[in-house]
Formats: C-alpha cells, structure tokens, sequence
C-alpha cells in the first residue's frame, strides 16, 4: 500500500509542476509587461501574510 500512496503523491506532484510550467510559458520572454496578469507578481510583498513564495502562482495552478 505504501507504493500506492507514495505513486498517487507522485502522479500530483508531477501534474503540479505541469500545471506550473503550463502557467509560466507567457514568462519566458516577458520582459514584465504585463505586470497586472503576473502569476508571480506581488507588488511590494503584499501577499506575505499568505505565505512565502509566488502565492499568485500557488493560485492559479491549483485552480487548474
């Protein structure tokens, strides 16, 4: 059972890193243009209270 558990973890995680590639394809070349569409933004770390990290990004991809 541990094996099953321990491949479902990893089938999430890689879904995860999917989802967070996926969401950062407009970022490579940005050149930051577009900093109110930002998935990792956070003007003056407004969003700390929330955690550390891109909490913009945790967002978006758990949405996905």
């Amino acid at each position: 059972m541990k094996a099953l558990k321990w491949n479902e973890e990893l089938n999430d995680r890689i879904q995860y890193l999917e989802n967070i590639r996926d969401s950062l394809d407009g970022c490579i070349g940005c050149g930051c243009l577009s900093m109110k569409r930002c998935p990792i933004y956070n003007d003056q770390d407004h969003l700390s209270e929330e955690g550390a990290g891109p909490v913009l990004l945790e967002r978006k991809v758990q949405l996905n």
